[in-house]
């Protein structure tokens, strides 16, 4: 029996798949024609044989689809009738606020945080994933350090959100981003340390994790308890330590991610952990800006099977 596996929206943010040349005209075509672009990646999905969507950044989140239908309850037929589920979405506030600014900005990112989970409950969905803010570049001036000074006040937030997701029965997880605060894996033990795990859960991403020169398998196996979600995605190898973390940091790890079983995640055992974790969702196919997704994930799909996939009874 095959298991449901689902993907990020951020799949489809290539612009070679919409015919166009640039990311913004990408932007565009969503805000010109938001029924057909929605359609259209409904529509992709339904033929990649994708069952679980993770929404993300616009125009690829809950706003822009429910305007491209006009209302929750018609973006759920959308779903419904290609057998789609939202599961997760990605949160991604945190990381464009500036960290001393948290304190001021909290209410507004709980309530954020709150619409965001009241809108995927509404969905049956189960996940919101929590993406941390960057790391300076290394060597960069004023040093900028990822201490319990610059932590503490971070995971005390993130408790709270996690709390205001709870009350809508959502579970809030921390992403492991390359070059955020919270992907090396002495990183990520530091937040799981310092955040409540009954409100703070972890959604790893292994191509994240070996961009940052960690054992994927390992940082799994020690926190395999709080996984809730997980992001399945290869990468061909660990960044140089001082590589700029500028604007363009996110874009410039895709030219190190390569398909799954084609990298140096080890799948097989990350499998085999996952087994014993507290999944919220199935595994969620994570392909950035693809510029040919639907035979992407039709493979994704077939790698994951076949490891995960014959388990399922």
């Amino acid at each position: 029996m095959q298991v449901k596996i689902g993907t990020d929206l951020v799949t489809f943010y290539n612009p070679a798949f919409w015919g166009v040349s640039t990311e913004p005209e990408v932007t565009s075509l969503a805000a010109k024609d938001g029924r057909m672009f929605w359609t259209r990646i409904f529509d992709s999905l339904h033929d990649a044989g994708i069952t679980g969507i993770e929404l993300t950044f616009p125009p690829f989140d809950q706003a822009g689809a429910v305007a491209a239908f006009g209302s929750e309850a018609a973006l759920a037929h959308e779903l419904k009738t290609r057998n789609l589920q939202i599961w997760s979405a990605f949160f991604a506030a945190l990381d464009r606020i500036p960290v001393h600014e948290y304190a001021n900005a909290a209410p507004r990112i709980v309530a954020q945080v709150e619409a965001a989970a009241r809108f995927l409950a509404a969905m049956g969905g189960t996940v919101l994933v929590a993406g941390l803010p960057c790391r300076a570049t290394f060597l960069a001036e004023p040093p900028a350090f990822v201490d319990l000074p610059l932590a503490a006040p971070i995971a005390s937030l993130l408790n709270r959100m996690g709390f205001a997701a709870a009350r809508h029965g959502i579970t809030l997880a921390i992403h492991t981003e390359a070059h955020s605060v919270a992907c090396a894996p002495r990183d990520v033990d530091l937040f799981m340390l310092l955040t409540d795990p009954r409100y703070v859960s972890l959604c790893p991403d292994p191509a994240h994790i070996i961009l940052e020169g960690g054992n994927p398998a390992d940082v799994l196996a020690r926190h395999v308890g709080r996984v809730v979600a997980t992001h399945w995605k290869d990468a061909t190898g660990a960044m140089p330590v001082d590589t700029p973390v500028g604007k363009d940091i996110h874009a410039r790890h895709r030219e190190h991610f390569c398909e799954l079983g084609n990298g140096q995640a080890d799948f097989g055992r990350l499998a085999a952990l996952l087994a014993h974790a507290p999944l919220r969702c199935g595994p969620i196919l994570e392909l950035d800006a693809c510029p040919h997704p639907v035979p992407a994930l039709q493979r994704g799909v077939t790698f994951v099977n076949l490891l995960v996939g014959r388990d399922v009874a």
